[in-house]
């Protein structure tokens, strides 16, 4: 897929990037681009899939391509030109305008992907090891081989084991509730239903949690109407017990780390769809019925003490991983490649490195912190007023539209 033709000089300093998704190939292209050598290690064997993860676009993400020198296309997803919120009998409990691009993870992929060399990507390499000096690193992988370089890049996911080599004693919470979610054709909606639908952000209120939808493109990355997908989740209470058995395949495995959609119990299915016919607005339960197989997922997030361990640096959900609620997990990725791509090409980089961990340390810090506030209604709440008057807030219809996914982040993180 790679099409770059020009190659680093091979004096130039080298740096093993573990970990091929999102974060991952940002800090490829950005380095790339500032000259230096760069190997991605992925440890899938197939080329990543999306299972039709929505993506909310902000500035910062422009901003991270243009600083690349991606000629970034004029169009990257749908546009949304407002936000709408329905109660469970369909009646409309608020409306706003904001204008914003609904994109999709596989559309940022796919293009990243398309500037990032074959040569220097490779599937199949599972981290068992670091070691390290004070003049580079070394990265061990399953597979036997062990590549050296002058840094390495910590882009493996929530679940990092780059992170669980340099910093064991971080950890990944389970926040309290979890998320059906689906991808289906648009041309599968109802044609009465899409026109209520299209072009927003649109929210349901249920107990215990939320549904919210959007279009973004379809196969092939096809933005023509009756080509898109229509892009939907519903997050809902859970405790941990409800998490196990949802996660427990029909094939009776635990699958911790997420579990195959085809794996999924049918009985947990039916389920879903007798309380989306209960809980939710008629048009949501059109689009839940017209999706042949829905998709889960747990919600959970962690945050690092450090993000700097000698020649070893954390970026994206490595680094902190917020809640989805607050639509900055791609974005968040972009940032922490541009700018830590701009600290280690500085001239003095030492200094510009350890200004760049503080500065991404108060970043991830505030995107958790605010995904916390955002998800308080869902998750039990705790029995103090406090609490309850925060839970009671952004259950609020004109908040919740207005503040998830917020078109301007930066305007909701206490930096």
């Amino acid at each position: 897929m790679g099409n770059e033709t020009t190659e680093p000089h091979p004096s130039a300093p080298h740096v093993l990037v573990v970990g091929g998704s999102m974060a991952g190939l940002f800090c490829g292209v950005m380095l790339r681009a500032r000259g230096w050598n760069v190997d991605i290690y992925e440890r899938a064997e197939e080329q990543l899939a999306s299972r039709g993860a929505g993506i909310a676009t902000h500035d910062e993400l422009y901003d991270a391509f243009e600083a690349a020198g991606v000629d970034l296309r004029a169009e990257m997803g749908v546009r949304s030109e407002g936000r709408i919120v329905f109660d469970a009998a369909g009646k409309v409990l608020g409306e706003c305008a904001m204008h914003q691009v609904m994109t999709s993870w596989g559309f940022v992929y796919r293009f990243l992907r398309s500037k990032f060399p074959d040569a220097h990507y490779h599937s199949g390499h599972t981290l068992e090891r670091l070691s390290q000096s004070a003049d580079g690193v070394t990265a061990h992988f399953a597979n036997g081989r062990s590549v050296r370089g002058d840094w390495l890049v910590g882009a493996d996911g929530t679940r990092s084991a780059v992170r669980q080599a340099v910093l064991p004693e971080a950890t990944v919470d389970y926040c309290g509730y979890f998320l059906w979610r689906g991808l289906i054709d648009e041309a599968a909606v109802p044609p009465e239903v899409l026109r209520q639908l299209a072009h927003r952000l649109v929210f349901s209120t249920s107990p215990r949690g939320h549904w919210l939808g959007y279009l973004v493109a379809g196969p092939g990355d096809d933005l023509r109407p009756g080509h898109r997908w229509y892009n939907w989740g519903w997050y809902r209470r859970a405790d941990a017990d409800a998490l196990r058995q949802h996660l427990t395949g029909s094939d009776g495995r635990h699958y911790p780390l997420g579990i195959p959609h085809d794996r999924l119990q049918p009985q947990l299915v039916a389920a879903m769809r007798r309380a989306a016919a209960a809980e939710l607005a008629p048009p949501v339960q059109a689009v839940i019925a017209a999706t042949p197989q829905p998709f889960f997922q747990g919600i959970y997030e962690m945050s690092s003490a450090r993000l700097v361990h000698g020649r070893v640096v954390l970026v994206g959900d490595a680094a902190f991983t917020a809640r989805p609620h607050v639509g900055l997990g791609v974005s968040k990725a972009a940032v922490d490649a541009t700018t830590l791509a701009d600290a280690l090409t500085a001239p003095q980089h030492a200094q510009a490195l350890a200004a760049w961990e503080q500065q991404r340390l108060r970043y991830g810090q505030a995107a958790v912190r605010w995904g916390r506030e955002l998800g308080s209604y869902i998750k039990a709440p705790a029995d103090t007023p406090e609490y309850r008057a925060k839970a009671e807030h952004y259950a609020r219809p004109d908040v919740l539209m207005t503040v998830t996914a917020a078109s301007e982040p930066s305007r909701y993180l206490e930096l």
